[in-house]
């Protein structure tokens, strides 16, 4: 699979706490990784400047812009963003990941991850939380917090929960009923105003685990059918017209490829890592939302940067999102099948 982790200085900007991460490239520590080591090895120590755009005419008269603005890594002179406003502000990422040393000092967390992508174009550091959730006694969730920076205008500073079951590494949506959602964090030099972002961020974690522990917990104890699990999964990848054309006895209506993701649903339900822990008391809700995870966590995207952006800002993101409220809330299923008719079977 490709990637887009930085590779400007000739070796892969990313560094993980005792776990290879997925793509298996960059240093990993055995020992707790510190801010300091994280922007080094994780590629994240270069400076970012910010200048105005030229426009060059035919007659070869060049014009300095007032109002377009380009970003530009200073020790491999990349550039990260070239179509930004004047109001634009350039946070080194020292300056933007700053409040992670607040949070360590906790003790409740440690570093997991960091690294750069698209050229040091996009940062980020990934904690854990040092307590995982245990649903109903067997299944561990880690709770995560990814902070992230741009330097093309994409994207805030921005810390955004996550959830990681621990069995077999799938990022879960921390946004459901009653979580918090991605928390923008304020530019700050100040020592205290970085204590006061870190215990914000904190605070959110600390109600998403609780929040995520009642809904996980619920979803557990929600036993569903077979036909309920094609249900579900049908009702977070196909469209309304797919589920009422289905619901008209038209099983031709879906695409080749719509029929192999569906496969692959209900494959990883059946097979997947963690699928056991998760239907220890029998398929449920909970064995069923770690299906549609699974699959989307686990499955190839063109890269990196693709991954980062579908699972935390896009489709991806949004299907988990979907996934967690069907789950929670599965009155609001469409049934795929007709009134009266024998069980649709998607696979």
């Amino acid at each position: 699979m490709a990637h887009k982790l930085d590779s400007t200085k000739g070796n892969i900007a990313f560094v993980s706490h005792q776990q290879t991460a997925w793509h298996g490239l960059g240093k990993v520590y055995n020992d707790p990784v510190t801010l300091e080591q994280a922007l080094s090895d994780g590629g994240l120590d270069f400076n970012v400047s910010k200048h105005p755009n030229i426009h060059r005419f035919p007659d070869g008269t060049e014009i300095i812009s007032a109002d377009s603005f380009f970003t530009m890594r200073e020790d491999v002179f990349k550039v990260l963003g070239n179509k930004l406003g004047c109001d634009y502000t350039v946070y080194q990422n020292a300056q933007a990941l700053a409040v992670v040393d607040e949070m360590l000092a906790t003790g409740k967390c440690q570093i997991a991850t960091a690294g750069a992508i698209n050229e040091g174009a996009r940062v980020f550091i990934c904690l854990k939380m040092t307590q995982p959730l245990v649903i109903n006694g067997n299944d561990e969730v880690s709770q995560y917090v990814l902070l992230a920076n741009s330097h093309d205008g994409s994207l805030a500073i921005t810390a955004m929960p996550t959830n990681v079951r621990v069995v077999c590494n799938n990022t879960l949506s921390a946004a459901l009923s009653g979580a918090k959602g991605a928390y923008k964090i304020r530019h700050t030099v100040n020592a205290h105003d970085r204590v006061k972002e870190a215990f914000a961020i904190m605070g959110i974690l600390d109600i998403n685990q609780r929040a995520n522990g009642v809904s996980y917990n619920a979803m557990k104890a929600a036993k569903i059918a077979k036909q309920d699990f094609y249900d579900y999964i049908g009702n977070i990848f196909m469209t309304p017209h797919e589920i009422k054309e289905l619901q008209q006895g038209n099983k031709d209506v879906l695409s080749t490829r719509k029929k192999n993701i569906i496969e692959s649903v209900i494959e990883f339900n059946e097979t997947g890592i963690g699928q056991r822990e998760a239907m220890m008391t029998g398929e449920n809700m909970w064995s069923a939302y770690n299906a549609v995870t699974g699959y989307l966590t686990g499955k190839k995207y063109k890269t990196s940067d693709d991954r980062f952006n579908s699972l935390l800002l896009g489709d991806s993101a949004a299907k988990i999102q979907r996934a967690g409220e069907l789950a929670l809330q599965p009155h609001k299923i469409q049934p795929l099948r007709q009134k009266n008719s024998m069980a649709v079977n998607l696979n």
